[in-house]
């Protein structure tokens, strides 16, 4: 393995150049497991390694002296023990963070230097997911669930600012969903003052101080000094945590970690009907993010606290609404009036969530009187009951209000959404791309029972398709970019055809075409090595066909006029053989490896592209030719080709390494 000394990121071997900055990468020095058993012997008995990163690596390890007990076990890396100022910042924030003892912070349970001189720091360790890969894999989260995530990362904040701990490197990746005995939410903040001790590592390498782009606070971006950082850096961090569990996506983007740093210092975060014109955030809920997100830190809330109790009160008028918890289009299926009535019914009675009992208690909790209730006269009784009776008008009234609010808040939105198809000018739709509410509800993806595939619901909708605003990497074959309505909606193959999809289709396969060359044992990765006619014959087995080259771009763009959905690292494999699929963030359709992966083979003919005048509806492409278009660029290229516009082309029996596609599937078709 070998190491960025910028980014601490670890890369293969046979790269020489930093995927994320270009800086050269250095070798890290291989420490065999025996080695590293042996040091640890005394204290540790190691099992086996969970994870590896720039700072060190994680390993399963069970702690001998408390009748080996389960821990996390992380390991410094050897080239950092040449710095004696890491050491004993090393040692002072380890002895800091252990000194956290709450149920929302990871327990350390101890941190020293093994036998040879490595440093380590032995925590809990943690069953569930990251709170990263809950958003990876469900997309947007309903308002009431992110306001129980937000209150339980705000209390394990809290406990550590009270120690005078910042966090400086929040992040979904660092927020933990982990479950009880009784199988209720618990939330762990992990990682705390592991940002610092990166901090102390890479000033001394570089002289740079890192963080998280995407999740850095406005003084951070400005270059404060880590040690002038105070808590409400947390709180803008936290702020964007938020935005991201709202949403989905982050509010920033960029290729370039400058990039992110000018929109922190300069830009502010878009609204979310901006980008996602049907999202249900009330005005309330979203007044109170941007508040987390103000550039003048002054401007924020005083707490982290502060913010999630507001957030849990502003997000309790929805909290028995049926919201989705991905936001692109509405079902065909629509319930009966009894249906929706038996639903509700059914909603009341149940059990409450353990993010909602959490939320119920908050109040009561931090009210409670140790008082009895003084005896009523039958007077007094009575006139209670009055009074209750009237508290009750009241509080149907206030209900009628706050319901009237909603729809009035509501039907603008819908209003809009469906408005924006009428784009008159190229300018005003670079920023304002639609979908259309029909069609059935994308966040419930069907299984083809042919290739046990799923597809996803892309609704129909209008987008500027071709060269992204701002991108200066465009190819001339990407010009002019033109406005383009997909009329219809479709099934697409939320992944890539995989090895193992494609196993199933030829093995019943009669014609007299071989089959691809190349891996044939990693089901869950990408086929390639396929030429077009194989890809075309495959989807006509599976019921359905290749897209056109504008129902992938739409497909791809998921609403995003970006030259690509999300920041690089996050949503294409890139630098070398694409992983597993599925394992990037999905886009705003819940479509994975759009990007990155294999390049994929569309329909379309290579020629036509579009007129910057002419708005066109659902393009084909040329009747004829002799060279097909593939699309999304492939992980071994530079990163430069890997965006939603950018256009390969090739000869249709060609079988490329990198060559794979994906289907659009016809399940009523006859």
């Amino acid at each position: 393995m070998k190491s960025c000394p910028q980014c601490l990121r670890t890369c293969s071997d046979e790269i020489t150049f930093c995927p994320h900055d270009a800086a050269g990468l250095t070798a890290i020095e291989a420490v065999t497991d025996a080695r590293l058993a042996a040091a640890f012997s005394r204290r540790f008995r190691i099992v086996r390694r969970l994870g590896e990163g720039g700072m060190g690596t994680v390993y399963l390890a069970e702690q001998v002296a408390v009748g080996n007990q389960p821990v996390a076990l992380k390991v410094s890396s050897r080239r950092l023990l040449d710095d004696p100022q890491f050491l004993m910042r090393f040692q002072d924030e380890a002895a800091s963070t252990g000194r956290i003892r709450h149920g929302n912070v990871v327990t350390i349970h101890e941190s020293g230097q093994a036998d040879d001189g490595t440093p380590y720091i032995a925590m809990e360790l943690l069953e569930g997911e990251s709170l990263a890969d809950a958003i990876k894999r469900r997309g947007a989260l309903p308002p009431i669930e992110c306001a129980g995530i937000l209150l339980q990362t705000a209390r394990g904040l809290n406990a550590a600012h009270k120690l005078g701990i910042i966090h400086r490197d929040l992040k979904p990746d660092n927020i933990y969903l982990t479950r009880d005995d009784e199988n209720q939410l618990i939330v762990k903040v992990v990682d705390l003052g592991i940002a610092k001790l990166r901090e102390s590592a890479t000033r001394t390498m570089t002289g740079m101080v890192l963080g998280t782009p995407a999740y850095m606070s406005h003084e951070q971006a400005a270059g404060m000094k880590s040690d002038q950082l105070d808590l409400r850096s947390d709180v803008y961090s936290l702020g964007i945590v938020v935005y991201e569990m709202l949403s989905g996506r982050v509010p920033f983007y960029s290729d370039t970690p400058l990039g992110f740093l000018r929109k922190h210092l300069l830009e502010d975060p878009p609204p979310f009907r901006t980008i996602i014109p049907e999202l249900p955030v009330l005005p309330q809920i979203e007044a109170l993010v941007m508040k987390a997100l103000a550039k003048d830190r002054d401007q924020r809330f005083a707490s982290a606290l502060e913010f999630a109790r507001e957030f849990s009160a502003a997000s309790a008028p929805v909290r028995s609404e049926a919201l989705p918890r991905t936001v692109v289009a509405a079902s065909p299926h629509r319930e009966s009036e009894g249906q929706a009535q038996e639903k509700a019914e059914a909603e009341r009675h149940a059990p409450k969530k353990p993010e909602d009992q959490e939320l119920a208690r908050e109040p009561v909790q931090e009210n409670r009187k140790n008082q009895r209730e003084p005896e009523l006269d039958r007077g007094q009784q009575e006139g209670a009951k009055r009074v209750s009776r009237a508290s009750g008008v009241f509080l149907a009234l206030l209900s009628a209000f706050v319901l009237a609010g909603v729809i009035w808040y509501v039907s603008p939105i819908v209003k809009d959404g469906l408005e924006r198809r009428r784009l008159d000018q190229l300018q005003a739709a670079e920023r304002a791309t639609t979908t259309e509410r029909s069609g059935p509800a994308a966040e419930a993806a069907m299984l083809n029972p042919k290739d046990g595939l799923k597809y996803v619901w892309i609704p129909p909708g209008t987008f500027i398709m071709g060269c992204s605003p701002g991108d200066n990497g465009c190819d001339e074959n990407e010009k002019p970019a033109h406005q383009v309505t997909i009329s219809k909606g479709f099934w697409m193959g939320q992944t890539e055809v995989t090895v193992g999809a494609y196993k199933r289709f030829a093995r019943g396969w009669s014609t007299t075409m071989p089959p691809p060359e190349g891996n044939w044992t990693d089901d869950n990765k990408p086929i390639a090595n396929v030429t077009w006619d194989e890809a075309h014959a495959y989807c006509a087995w599976m019921e359905g066909r290749l897209p056109s080259e504008a129902e992938w771009e739409y497909a791809a763009r998921a609403g995003s006029t970006e030259a690509r959905y999300g920041p690089l690292d996050e949503v294409a494999w890139h630098g070398d053989k694409p992983g597993d699929v599925a394992q990037r963030r999905a886009n705003g359709f819940g479509l994975y490896d759009m990007l990155g992966g294999v390049d994929e083979w569309v329909n379309d003919y290579w020629g036509w592209y579009g007129d910057d005048s002419v708005h066109s509806q659902d393009p084909q492409g040329p009747k004829k030719g002799d060279r097909r278009i593939r699309r999304g660029g492939a992980s071994d290229e530079i990163p430069k080709c890997i965006r939603v516009s950018y256009r390969s082309i090739d000869d249709p029996s060609n079988r490329l390494s990198d060559g794979g596609f994906r289907c659009v599937w016809q399940p009523m078709a006859k």
